[in-house]
């Protein structure tokens, strides 16, 4: 794990190597260890800090409530144990810590190596070099369901603490046009939005500096609960409204971006101040909830049904907005890949659609930060099959990027003509799940493509050669009969090569389900339900 530098996270190299399960016992164990209360959060026992590493302490509850929860958490993993062993260093908690995303993401491909029932690490420095041994009992696994049991509310509670304190540093770090744009645009929400999010981060900087959220620290909080709800449901409504206007045929939604531009970017900006300012008031009143320690029992109900609903509604509308700004940036650049770069109307100024792309990538990156994911975009599109009299034309393949669904590769692509009373240059596109067809101007101009088709409703792929001319590609789906044709350079040599093999890719993925599948006696050979036939 390398230390965290501000705005970073601390990484986990997780070996790939698996090895046999084995016995660890105290005097060879690993002195450090990893217990996830969720995905990304977790619990470090050690018998000292791990050097230049950054730990979460428990914070926004009393000592009393804190060496509880510590004793659980060690008891529950069985590393207390270990203690009972001789071992008491290791059961001593250093604080929670929070796993980079790239590290989550390394954990879902990679198979690490595991022992006496724990997955085997390794904590790292800035350098490289291994500082310690680590083992982590991951959130999935069943030793970590049964210390999620033993916890209760409690485990949720310390995970919302560990996610405040990360965004904490961070939630400032304002991106600054954005912020100019919302300031203009919803001049009348300003006041109320930059108050509401100055008085909850005030109050978590004395929860934490107080080690608990007293009556007097709580009490800013309560009353600005419905100015709270307010707008955070007013900016998640705009919000709402664009992702609507986006999911529509590609032209219409880039219409919507040119003219509402700067609108979709001050909302997506205001939703976020609004939602947090939300977050932080609900984890100050679960931390309030739990002080009460004269109702523990009927309070142990109401924190768990409070941190449930916080975390479900929070999750929904930071996936709410971080689709927006994935759909946004994926336009603006789809955009400035067409032929006629566009500018897009500003408050401030006028701006080009490059300048739009860089407000657009920096927020979705400040939302990835808060999610605690990594930021990711399509890869340059690089398909194994070309079938093209020459080189595919760099053009196509940089609009494609912003255009094919999903996160898919794009397998092979080939120059074709549709099969109609006036023939049509278009481009057909294999994906590992679909397949497209549009017309070259629509790509080339529109940044469209007119349709695809899933590959599971392919029924039969014919590939024909001609004399003296191209061949002729027929793909029979659920629906339609599609003919395709190709020009004469593809009828010999590598040419012929690549477009036979297409049409194999194609006839790879023909299928005809158990449902569509009829018999008939009379191909079964039963004479009884047919008039035999003699000669």
């Amino acid at each position: 794990m390398a230390p965290e530098a501000e705005g970073s996270e601390n990484e986990l190299p997780i070996p790939v190597d698996n090895v046999p399960d084995a016995t660890v016992t105290p005097s060879d164990g690993p002195m450090v260890s990893l217990v996830e209360i969720e995905p990304g959060v977790a619990v470090l026992f050690a018998d000292q800090p791990p050097v230049d590493f950054d730990l979460i302490p428990f914070e926004m509850m009393n000592a009393q409530t804190s060496q509880g929860l510590t004793d659980k958490l060690a008891m529950a993993s069985g590393i207390g144990n270990l203690a009972a062993q001789g071992a008491q260093a290791a059961t001593t908690v250093q604080g929670l810590v929070r796993l980079a995303p790239e590290t989550l993401q390394a954990l879902k491909t990679a198979q690490p190596m595991t022992s006496g029932g724990w997955n085997l690490g390794s904590l790292v420095t800035s350098k490289g070099k291994i500082a310690a041994s680590v083992r982590w009992a991951p959130v999935t696994g069943a030793q970590t369901a049964s210390i999620l049991t033993a916890l209760g509310p409690a485990a949720a509670l310390l995970a919302l603490q560990v996610q405040l304190a990360s965004i904490s540093r961070r939630i400032d770090e304002n991106v600054q046009l954005t912020r100019d744009v919302l300031q203009a645009l919803h001049e009348d929400q300003w006041t109320t939005l930059l108050g509401l999010h100055e008085t909850t981060m005030r109050a978590v900087r004395e929860a934490q500096a107080a080690g608990t959220v007293n009556d007097h620290i709580y009490a800013a909080i309560a009353t600005r609960d419905a100015d709270l709800r307010k707008q955070r449901l007013l900016f998640r409504s705009f919000v709402r409204g664009h992702i609507k206007a986006l999911d529509t045929d590609g032209q219409s939604g880039r219409a919507h971006i040119q003219k509402n531009i700067e609108q979709i970017l001050a909302d997506a900006h205001g939703m976020l101040m609004a939602e947090w300012s939300w977050y932080r008031s609900q984890v100050l009143r679960a931390g309030h909830i739990s002080r009460d320690e004269a109702n523990a029992v009927e309070n142990e109900r109401l924190l768990a049904e409070l941190v449930a609903d916080t975390q479900r509604e929070h999750t929904r509308a930071m996936d709410e907005v971080a689709d927006l700004l994935t759909d946004l940036e994926r336009q603006c650049r789809l955009i400035a890949e067409l032929p006629a770069e566009w500018s897009l109307p500003f408050t401030t100024k006028r701006q080009n659609i490059r300048d739009t792309i860089a407000m657009a990538e920096a927020l979705a990156e400040r939302v990835a930060t808060l999610r605690n994911r990594a930021h990711t975009q399509p890869a340059p599109l690089d398909p194994p099959l070309t079938v093209f009299a020459e080189a595919v034309p760099d053009d196509v393949l940089r609009i494609l990027r912003w255009v094919v669904p999903g996160e898919e590769r794009l397998l092979a692509i080939a120059d074709v003509n549709l099969d109609r009373l006036v023939g049509e240059d278009a481009y057909l596109g294999v994906t590992p799940e679909r397949f497209f067809i549009s017309t070259q101007n629509a790509v080339r101009k529109q940044g469209t493509i007119e349709r695809d088709f899933p590959l599971s409703d392919i029924r039969y792929v014919r590939f024909r050669e001609r004399d003296k001319r191209g061949p002729v590609l027929d793909v029979i789906t659920t629906d339609e009969n599609i003919r395709l044709t190709f020009d004469d350079w593809a009828g010999k040599g590598q040419g012929l090569d690549d477009a036979c093999r297409l049409g194999n890719l194609l006839a790879a993925a023909m299928d005809l389900p158990e449902s569509e599948r009829r018999t008939d006696p009379l191909l079964s050979g039963d004479s009884s339900t047919g008039r035999a036939i003699t000669r």
